[in-house]
């Protein structure tokens, strides 16, 4: 046989192996696909025979995250102090808590993220017409915290408004830091809560619940602590903060489930599960 006819006869032969691989891939993708949501179907009508009707269109695709490591960045407190104040100075030599002033107010940094910043009148003010919302995320974008708006409410005095936001790491919300904002009438007077800025200096590959298990996990914790509720509303991924007072921190992926009777958070490694405290 001629060469050419063989080698023609060894591509044809090549090509028909390599579309066979390509289909066979396909269909087990397909198959896989098809199991999974036949799992999330089946994980929605465990809930529905407890009594918990599940309210979002469709149970969410894995979340993809990891267990993360943290080195926090303590220098970007003063850049923070300075952006929302002005030129400030330090006051004291105290490592464990920074604290910062300028005639525009005062703030203070903790080892653990925690932060406090007092405005002394006038000092952070917005046009009448703009919103809160709006006032708010500004400021927060000038600290670099991607904030995610969770709560608007009337404060303990006639014109003051309460903005709470959680943070959003990377993309990611990171449900334990959050920051609070208080205005009275069109001025800031505080804002304080926890934030997170540092470098991801390691990671974990621990294998993750996957979505439909997480909702029977959900089950058995709200069961077994004896919670009520009768609606899933909300299923979200996101952080929690595991070692806050630790450098570096370490932080766990989790899903925050938000029911008509209040917010749960189970470990997405775990799966335990633990009420909210906002």
């Amino acid at each position: 046989m001629e060469w050419s006819k063989l080698k023609n006869i060894i591509l044809l032969l090549l090509v028909s192996v390599n579309a066979f691989l390509l289909i066979l891939v396909g269909v087990q993708e397909s198959r896989a696909a098809r199991y999974e949501e036949d799992t999330r179907q089946a994980a929605v009508r465990v809930l529905e025979q407890s009594g918990i009707t599940f309210g979002p269109e469709r149970v969410p695709q894995e979340a993809g995250l990891s267990p993360l490591t943290v080195t926090r960045d303590r220098e970007s407190e003063a850049i923070v102090a300075q952006t929302l104040l002005g030129d400030v100075s330090r006051e004291g030599e105290n490592d464990v808590r920074h604290r910062y002033s300028s005639v525009q107010g005062t703030a203070e940094f903790s080892m653990n993220g925690t932060f406090s910043v007092r405005f002394q009148p006038g000092a952070w003010a917005k046009e009448h017409e703009r919103s809160y919302e709006d006032a708010s995320q500004s400021c927060l974008e000038r600290i670099d915290f991607q904030g995610t708006l969770i709560s608007s409410e009337s404060g303990e005095r006639p014109g003051q408004t309460v903005l709470t936001y959680y943070q959003n790491w990377e993309g990611t919300p990171l449900f334990s830091c959050q920051v609070t904002l208080l205005w009275q009438d069109d001025t800031l007077l505080r804002m304080e809560g926890q934030r997170l800025s540092g470098t991801i200096t390691s990671s974990s590959e621990e294998e993750t619940l996957s979505a439909a298990t997480v909702l029977v996990r959900f089950l058995a914790g709200v069961t077994e602590g004896g919670f009520v509720c009768s609606r899933i509303d909300e299923m979200n991924a996101g952080y929690l903060i595991v070692s806050g007072t630790t450098r570096p921190v370490e932080l766990t992926p989790v899903w925050r489930i938000t029911t008509d009777s209040g917010a749960y958070y189970v470990d997405a490694i775990t799966g335990e599960l633990s009420p909210t405290e906002d």
